[in-house]
């Protein structure tokens, strides 16, 4: 598998050379532009933390199982118990990358080799709105985004 990053405080790829075939962002706790269908392949993204307020998101990249959904990954965040809440990132396949620790105004730039499947990207950092650091993982606030490889 290949992975490549490279991180900026601003909003630009900073010059890598590496031109991104979908460019996400979160604002309110939301990931926006992820494509529904992709190309399988070599495919880089650049991930932009436009909040509004200072915290830091993640856009970790997993491997759905058949039948599974985003929801479920919700439901397995938002769950009690030793496999709910944070743990619940150990349920799902980590596919390589990780878009993130990324603040309020910073980008990360990715490149993963994708092959065709289900996926999702998803975020378990526990911050809060009002600075907290021990809320819930984004994932169970809907900080999930499913899309497919073809």
């Amino acid at each position: 598998m290949l992975v490549a990053s490279s991180c900026s405080s601003s909003s630009s790829s900073g010059g890598s050379g590496i031109t991104p075939a979908a460019t996400i962002f979160v604002q309110n706790f939301r990931y926006n532009g992820v494509p529904t269908t992709l190309s399988s392949g070599i495919v880089s993204f650049l991930f932009q933390n436009k909040e509004s307020f200072p915290i830091t998101h993640e856009m970790i990249p997993i491997a759905l199982p058949t039948g599974k959904t985003a929801q479920d990954v919700t439901a397995a965040a938002q769950a009690s118990g030793p496999t709910g809440g944070t743990n619940s990132e150990d349920l799902w396949l980590h596919i390589g990358g990780d878009f993130g620790p990324a603040d309020t105004g910073a980008s990360v730039v990715e490149t993963l080799y994708l092959p065709p499947g289900n996926y999702a990207f998803a975020c378990w950092q526990t911050g809060t709105q009002s600075g907290g650091e021990n809320g819930p993982p984004h994932a169970a606030k809907g900080m999930v985004a499913q899309f497919t490889v073809t």
